[in-house]
């Protein structure tokens, strides 16, 4: 995977570093977002172990952390291969050993693996930091996916808590980031692969930007060779969360958003039980949003999406038709699939639109004090009332009234006079306390013709550029 961004994350991890003495810390986030490509990027050039755990059998766990060490720095008077490590309190002795006084980075990587073949470990990891970190500048990253193991090392009743010093979860690239691992596409095709691969860099690194949207979506899901056609079965089977081992409840949650009940009673109905702490950790993923309107002040009439782009994708125009394509008829699906996908870019383009208008707001490329950015719909409208539906709404000052309106439509071409009176009506229906010079953007997916002054047009080529 060619690594690109993380200019933030790696600069949380310099500053970790560039604290004297020893230092534990933790590096979390969801499957595929590229924790482990990050880590090992920043220890380049770095004295540094790199220990990925498989579960094995203590002694072999130990064996093979030595062979890491043996690779990186000889210890004096000690042949790793003929005295592999007796415990991890050996271990631990011998890399504190190494890390004076040049300072040795020690990364653990899927952490959780650890913990399972090594009941205990915890406990006793935080009597051996209290020894080691006295007298060494050892630097520890326990690093894992936000499953229940990583979830609970960072409670405040587990045993290493008060020995971090850093906290560092790995989220999906931004909308704005995404261009860079996609460098030979179109805008069109840029915005296209985020629909579908979201900002997770494991699936952009198998978007392959020389070749067209169809192309891509044979090799990587309809093909007998693809690649990510069980990838969301995978996904959903494997997140988790603390207290629902076995019960894989984030993935009834998921799939019951994905299937229209959206609310939290809904939700609680499909799964039957309450559903709080896992939408709680779902959103805390980005694998869902809880939406409510811009204006709302009371979190009433709260809905759940599911924002990640690869599950709802997957989902949506993939799952339905595995068995069929199981059954090689991939070729004859692949344009059902390709038709399809406008239907549900829609939400996807609106979103995309919104995470724009946010990051231009943060360059100090619209007007200032931008407080708030989301949707909006008038939660008063009755069964036969028009709700006012509006996509982009940004709320400015202290005040939050809206300082600028605005229309998505992931359709080629839009022209701005039409979208524009109709957004004017909406707001002034919705009786929205707008700024006298309120902004009025509309967006479409290739072209927005006839803009009048005044107005912001944005496309997949202002956002994927």
């Amino acid at each position: 995977m060619t690594f690109v961004n993380r200019a933030d994350e790696l600069a949380q991890l310099d500053r970790w570093f560039a604290t004297p003495g020893a230092g534990m810390g933790v590096v979390w986030g969801r499957r595929r977002v590229g924790k482990s490509v990050l880590l090992r990027q920043w220890v380049r050039g770095r004295r540094a172990v790199v220990h990925v755990a498989r579960n094995r059998a203590p002694q072999d766990e130990l064996r093979a952390l030595g062979g890491a060490v043996a690779a990186v720095a000889t210890l004096p008077h000690r042949d790793l291969s003929a005295r592999p490590f007796l415990d991890w309190d050996d271990a631990f002795d011998a890399l504190a050993e190494l890390a004076n006084p040049e300072p040795l980075v020690l990364v653990i990587d899927e952490f959780p693996e650890l913990l399972k073949s090594t009941p205990g470990l915890e406990s006793a990891l935080r009597s051996i930091w209290e020894r080691v970190e006295a007298t060494s500048n050892l630097r520890l990253i326990l690093c894992g996916s936000a499953v229940r193991a990583m979830g609970a090392v960072q409670e405040p009743s587990a045993p290493l808590y008060n020995r971090m010093t850093l906290r560092l979860q790995v989220h999906p690239f931004r909308v704005n980031e995404v261009s860079a691992m996609l460098p030979r596409a179109s805008a069109l095709d840029r915005a296209a692969a985020w629909g579908v691969c979201g900002g997770l860099p494991y699936y952009l690194a198998r978007w392959d930007d020389a070749e067209d949207f169809t192309s891509n979506l044979r090799n990587l899901f309809t093909s007998d060779s693809a690649v990510l056609q069980t990838e969301g079965e995978f996904v959903l089977a494997t997140e988790e969360v603390i207290g629902g081992a076995g019960e894989r409840l984030p993935e009834q949650v998921i799939r019951a958003i994905a299937g229209g009940r959206t609310s939290f009673s809904e939700v609680k109905s499909a799964i039957r039980t309450l559903p709080t702490r896992v939408l709680s950790e779902l959103e805390r993923n980005r694998m869902i949003a809880k939406v409510l309107p811009v204006t709302s002040r009371d979190g009433k009439l709260t809905y759940y999406r599911v924002v990640d782009n690869f599950l709802a994708f997957w989902l949506a125009l993939i799952e339905p038709h595995r068995p069929a394509i199981e059954q090689g008829l991939g070729e004859s699906i692949l344009p059902v699939i390709v038709e399809a996908f406008d239907d549900y870019m829609g939400v996807r383009w609106e979103e995309a639109v919104r995470a724009h208008v946010r990051a231009e707001a943060v360059a100090g490329r619209l007007r200032p004090h931008v407080v708030a950015v989301g949707e909006y719909w008038n939660t008063q409208a009755g069964p036969n009332e028009d709700p006012c539906q509006l996509d982009v709404v940004a709320l400015v000052g202290r005040s939050r009234t809206v300082g600028l309106v605005g229309e998505a439509k992931w359709a080629k071409k839009k022209s701005a006079v039409g979208v524009l009176a109709d957004i004017q009506r909406k707001a002034t229906q919705a009786r929205l306390d707008l700024v006298d010079d309120v902004q009025w953007l509309v967006a479409a997916r290739d072209q927005v013709t006839h803009v009048p002054a005044g107005v912001l047009a944005v496309t997949a080529h202002e956002i994927f550029a």
